[in-house]
């Protein structure tokens, strides 16, 4: 009896014990046990071919929001190409995701970068995509400054092209000490953007903030009366305000000696600039820099603020961008980052701010995407994380080098070089191993597929596509000037 019991009870525990063991996706899709990809893997693949959509679609509960990015040219599988029935390639705006963007002036890299905030920023508008919910955008921008300054190209999203597009909201927020200026430089886009002083409130400048502005790495490598800062903020721990840390630190004054004194204030200075001189009772009734469905932009164009001071502002804004709390995803565009990223400022605090926010980007609804035209001032571990990686035209046999060693693409017995060479102006070469899209059916060669009839929905994994990036429904800022027009 004893032994009939037993054999029940084990033959209940074996069942059980498969119901953590089974993946749900073999249940909801309906193709079957043969499919490897996992409910995750649709819902966070960055990009889709539209063939890959359609069966998705139709075989599980597959819900999000896509933009249209362009057309798929050719798929590469080393020296093999595969054509599409249908051309069509799909962003995925609603998963997070990182990604790199890099080419020579006029091969179509802010054109690409602007097409993927249209289909982030801009809802209700069919031909680009379907956007149910809108992101919250901010865009880090820095340049020369002075009269001679472009705006950023990102700003020509508030001037849409077609009256049956609500184009977003662009507020920009600029050094103060060059407030005139940049409202000049930004005047041609109209009333359409707003550009204001970037102010910070004391509320906002938190211990983390210091650091950043006095470029402290670590405490070792720190000079003494950097030393006593650092004392002052351990010692105020989680009690830390502006006024309680001024207070204590003009206490501390009294044993600097001259030099520490006149390093301290230089230091200090750039900081206290960017302090907010408006009462407080008055600074609660600001409109919030962030906000779903608005693009900011954080335009440090001025010839008083040099590259490293700029970071450590833009590590300040990324910290406040990251807490703020608009209750929708986020995109994170790092703008002309050649201008003030550096592959030999690895250890930066803007460099370890985006390392940190790439790795943390799923629990934090973000999306970063960062425009260079030279690859190799981002650090290699920015590259290796990247999600996506968009090749537009350059000639650089080092850029290339510096690229294919952190990606993941097959490039072992292909010319793909030569065709980034040849690329026309809004082509580029596209690597994103996570996407989706539809293959020939090999039997062995990739475990992660999904299969419908004699084809596969599987990760593109080592193979790489050519893309043609769409036509904007937003005005271009970025065309080239020429002596005679057409």
């Amino acid at each position: 009896m004893s032994s009939r019991s037993d054999c029940s009870t084990s033959s209940t525990d074996e069942s059980t014990e498969w119901q953590l063991l089974d993946d749900p996706a073999d249940f909801e899709s309906g193709v079957g046990p043969s499919d490897r990809l996992s409910s995750h893997d649709l819902d966070t693949a960055p990009l889709l071919t539209r063939d890959a959509f359609n069966i998705i679609t139709t075989h599980s509960d597959y819900a999000t929001q896509y933009g249209v990015l362009g057309r798929t040219l050719s798929i590469y599988n080393k020296s093999a190409a595969e054509t599409l029935t249908d051309e069509r390639l799909y962003i995925n705006t609603n998963a997070p995701f990182s990604a790199i963007v890099c080419g020579v002036q006029g091969s179509g890299k802010s054109h690409t970068v602007s097409t993927i905030l249209e289909n982030m920023l801009i809802p209700n508008f069919s031909p680009i995509g379907t956007l149910t919910k809108a992101l919250c955008g901010l865009v880090l921008h820095f340049g020369e400054g002075g009269p001679g300054s472009h705006p950023s190209e990102a700003a020509w999203l508030s001037n849409s092209i077609s009256s049956h597009v609500k184009a977003p909201p662009v507020r920009v927020f600029v050094s103060h000490s060059s407030l005139s200026t940049m409202r000049r430089v930004y005047a041609p886009l109209g009333n359409k953007v707003q550009v204001e002083p970037l102010y910070f409130k004391q509320s906002e400048l938190d211990a983390a903030a210091f650091l950043s502005m006095m470029a402290v790495g670590s405490s070792d490598s720190a000079p003494l009366y950097m030393q006593i800062i650092l004392s002052i903020l351990r010692t105020l721990g989680e009690n830390y305000t502006y006024k309680a840390f001024m207070a204590q630190l003009e206490l501390s004054k009294k044993i600097f000696n001259p030099a520490q004194l006149s390093g301290l204030e230089q230091r200090m200075s750039l900081l206290t600039s960017f302090l907010d001189p408006a009462p407080v009772a008055s600074q609660k009734n600001c409109l919030p820099r962030f906000a779903p469905g608005q693009l900011t932009i954080i335009d440090l164009s001025d010839p008083f603020l040099d590259a490293a001071s700029a970071c450590g502002l833009f590590e300040i804004i990324l910290r406040l961008f990251v807490r703020a709390d608009v209750d929708t995803g986020k995109v994170l565009v790092v703008d002309e980052a050649h201008k003030y990223l550096s592959a030999s400022r690895g250890s930066s605090g803007l460099t370890k701010s985006l390392l940190a926010l790439i790795r943390q980007q799923r629990h934090l609804a973000m999306r970063v995407i960062i425009s260079t035209q030279e690859p190799t001032v981002v650090p290699p571990v920015l590259l290796d994380l990247c999600s996506i990686a968009i090749l537009h035209r350059f000639s650089s046999p080092s850029w290339w080098q510096h690229l294919i060693n952190h990606v993941s693409a097959d490039f072992s017995d292909s010319d793909a070089f030569d065709k980034v060479i040849r690329l026309q102006t809004g082509q580029a070469i596209v690597l994103a191993p996570s996407a989706l899209g539809i293959f020939k059916f090999a039997k062995g060669t990739d475990n992660n597929i999904q299969i419908h009839g004699s084809e596969v929905v599987a990760h593109f994994g080592r193979r790489y596509l050519v893309m043609k990036t769409r036509r904007r429904i937003t005005a271009d800022g970025g065309a080239s000037v020429l002596v005679l027009k057409p």
